[in-house]
């Protein structure tokens, strides 16, 4: 193990997973958006029927909400599909037009991509 110490309002991460929700009493499988702060844990948790870009930007805007503010240092992904227009080579990404217009309305100062 080893420590990690994160300070207040710095850093958080997101990641979509696949959950199960029942929609007129017949189970529809959906995508769960969730940004968590790296310090406290508090969380935001969106259901969307996709994962798509829409859905990706769209659970930022209401974590960003709902927190008041935006990570001061960085968010890190597991996966940036949705804001990614092309995989380069290692972790290198040419982001997409659409979300490099989102990240400068907000003052996301670092996005880290994890493998």
């Amino acid at each position: 193990m080893v420590p990690q110490f994160h300070r207040p309002g710095e850093e958080a991460e997101v990641d979509f997973a696949e959950v199960w929700v029942r929609v007129d009493g017949k189970p529809m499988q959906c995508r769960l958006f969730t940004l968590r702060l790296s310090y406290s844990g508090k969380a935001v948790h969106r259901v969307f029927s996709t994962s798509g870009q829409e859905a990706f930007m769209q659970g930022h805007v209401d974590a960003f909400r709902i927190l008041g503010g935006v990570p001061t240092r960085h968010i890190r992904y597991g996966n940036l599909k949705p804001a990614v227009s092309q995989v380069c080579f290692g972790r290198s990404r040419v982001e997409s037009q659409r979300w490099v217009a989102f990240r400068s309305h907000y003052p996301l100062t670092e996005l880290l991509v994890e493998s």
